[in-house]
Order: C-alpha cells, then structure tokens, then sequence
C-alpha cells in the first residue's frame, strides 16, 4: 500500500476535482416505495426518511426515522409535523414503529430526525428555533430531550445530522445558502467550535438535507444530499469534505425531492409530488471512497441493492493517478470511466445481499508526506449472474 501511495502522489494531477464526475450507477427507480410510504408508516403522508445499522440488529434491520404529518398519538404524535422512530427490515420491506422519539414531538413543528452513527443520540428541527439534541443511556431506551443546539445562527432551518470528524462529534448542518460542520457537546448540545463549510451551495441555489456517509466508527467520509436552484431540489454526493470540490448529481427530477438516506445501494428520499408526500427508492452501484490520518487504516465500502435473491455481487476497485475531465464510455460496460492512467485495481470480497456491502480495510502507513493525499478511485461492479459490467461513482482516497 505505502508504494501504490508514493506512485500515485507523483503520478496525480492537482487541477482536476477531488471526487471525479461520475455519479453512482443507477440500476432501478420504484416510486412511489410503498414500504417507506403510508400506509405502511403511520399517518398521512412521509416528509423524511433516514437509516442506520446499530449493533446487536440483523445486517438487514436498521434504525429508520420519518418525519410525518397526523402521526397517531399511539406512536407520540402530537399534532402539526412530528417524527417517528422505528425498525425497517429492508429484505422483509417492512417497518415497526416505535415510541423511542415521542419526547421530541410537540404541538408545532418537528422535522428531520437524524441519529447519531451510535443510535444513543439524535437532533431535529423543532421550527422555528434552533434544533434539539437528544439523547439515551442505551438502545433500547426511549430518547429524552437535551434541549436546544447553541450558539447558532437564527435561520429558517437547519437540517441538522451528526457524525464525527476526526473523532470529536459534530453537528453537520445548513449555514446560509451551504452545508457546514461544527463541533458539538453530546452532553449539553453546545457548539464548541467555529463552523466549516463542507458543501458550497451552486450559484443561486441552497444546499440542503444532508445525510453523513460514515465509516464503521462513525468518521465522516462524505455527504448525500440536495441542492435547490429555481424551487428543483435534485440529489447529489459529495464524497469528499472539500467546499471547492462541486457536488456530483445523482438523482435529477422534475419534483421536489428531499431529506433521504440509504442502505447499501439503495438510496432513498422523501418527494412531494404527487401527493401525499411519499418515499421513492432508487438503487444503484456506489462505493465511498475512504479517509484516514497518517498511520490509521482507511475503510472503503462498495455498496449494491439488498436482496433476497442469489445475486452475485463482486466489485473491483481502480485507483487511478488522476480524474478524468469528461468520463468516457467503454464497450461492454454499463455507466462511464472517470479515471485516468488507472495504477492498480483490487478486489472486494462478495457483496452480503441482506445489506448490500463489502468493506476492505487498509492500514495507511506512518509517513507524514502522504498526508493531504488524495487517490482517485472508482468501483467496478460485476453481477455474476446476470453477466453485467458496470462502474459505479468515482470517489476519493483521502489521507488527513
């Protein structure tokens, strides 16, 4: 590993962006997705939609918050816009509700519920006003509210998520027109630290909804989120946490879509037309891309659509020692090649179908001019029974 770094540091060119221009292959739309949608969660219609995979759960159960609107008050339900937390087994396509975030809900308006990557701790928008951090001893305790986030600037709202960079917790949220990160006490919900911008904003538009990719400690890699230009919020990646670095598009509609998440290959988000408001899915071929300090070890994750069938899943990754400034198609081969001079590829091992990953950890060595090292890299994904090739979205290998 130390040499394919070295060579690739001088074979790499610094101009062109650090996460490439391909977007993760897409396979299947289903829209709406019934079992992410009324009737299948309560109330009448869903405005949000997020995962996550805690400990002790099945590969294929994850922690699923919504934000709805007429929530029952048998599942914490308080009237306005209030959010519901609960069990989706993505392979039985279904959704156990919870009362775990009836402490969050009010008579106004809640939206957005985002867990940390633990599951012990969550924030919401609670609108208007700054959002609210809560908390819990254990998972299989219902949340209790910390109270509100602060300092922070007075805005319409928030978006507010958690994740970690670099092992501190931080609030990933909407700062003015872009997406930024700040450092937050879990115990207090006070903001440490002075606020980074991570995603900048399009000219006249707004980022929005993001939803941290992580790696198994909960590190930051990058964001899935949206982007509004001209009341058209899109779906977009940005696989690094470099503002200068221009958000790649993944889903483009005609309506708007927002505040989503995923589970392997399958992303989800919430759409607002046509009514009620309702969850699509759309899956695909993906990977993260990894980042690690000098003498850590990187995670890189590649990510197909659970299933319940006997695919076969493997995928390859490329690193290459640049990005291509117009990805090119290559025969027998489904979506585009976005890496030039590719150095090295290596391969994962089978997909698990009851999440859609595989995972391959590499150990960066204890060289301090490899940091601000970033690798291109794209993934290959190959379904052996049906016989397809296809690339997946380019990323980046990044050493802090």
């Amino acid at each position: 590993m130390r040499s394919l770094l070295v060579v690739a540091a001088l074979a790499a060119s610094p101009s062109l962006v650090a996460q490439g221009l391909v977007p993760p292959y897409t396979i299947a739309r289903t829209n709406p997705f019934p079992g992410l949608s009324i009737p299948a969660v309560p109330g009448s219609s869903v405005q949000q939609v997020n995962m996550i995979h805690v400990p002790g759960d099945l590969p294929n159960v994850f922690l699923c918050s919504v934000t709805v609107t007429l929530l029952p008050a048998a599942n914490g339900g308080r009237g306005g816009t209030d959010v519901l937390l609960g069990r989706y087994d993505v392979l039985a396509n279904t959704f156990t509700a919870s009362n775990d975030a009836a402490a969050m809900n009010t008579t106004g308006t809640e939206f957005g519920l985002m867990l940390h990557p633990s599951g012990l701790y969550a924030v919401v928008d609670r609108l208007p006003g700054p959002p609210q951090l809560a908390s819990r001893p254990n998972l299989t305790s219902p949340f209790t509210m910390v109270g509100p986030v602060s300092p922070i600037p007075s805005q319409s709202y928030y978006d507010p998520a958690l994740a970690n960079y670099r092992g501190v917790p931080h609030l990933i949220h909407v700062l003015g027109q872009d997406i930024a990160m700040t450092p937050i006490s879990l115990t207090t919900g006070a903001l440490t630290g002075p606020s980074v911008v991570i995603v900048n904003a399009a000219v006249g538009g707004m980022a929005n909804s993001p939803t941290p990719v992580v790696d198994s400690t909960g590190e930051l890699i990058g964001l899935s989120h949206h982007e509004v230009v001209a009341s058209d919020n899109d779906h977009y990646n940005s696989m690094d946490l470099d503002p200068l670095t221009p958000a790649i598009l993944f889903l483009d509609t005609t309506t708007w879509i927002n505040n989503g998440g995923f589970i392997g290959g399958s992303f989800f988000d919430a759409e607002y037309t046509p009514s009620p408001y309702h969850v699509l899915r759309v899956d695909s071929y993906w990977c993260t891309g990894g980042r690690a300090p000098v003498g850590g070890t990187m995670e890189i994750r590649a990510f197909t659509p659970p299933t319940n069938s006997g695919n076969i899943y493997i995928t390859y990754l490329l690193v290459g020692a640049s990005f291509l400034a117009t990805p090119i198609p290559v025969p027998g081969v489904n979506g585009n090649l976005g890496l030039g001079s590719i150095i090295v590829g290596f391969q994962l091992p089978q997909h698990d179908n009851r999440n859609g990953e595989a995972m391959i950890a590499l150990g960066v060595p204890l060289d301090p001019t490899l940091s601000g090292l970033a690798l291109p890299l794209q993934g290959v994904t190959v379904d052996v029974i049906a016989s397809t090739i296809s690339f997946g979205n380019t990323a980046a290998l990044t050493i802090d």
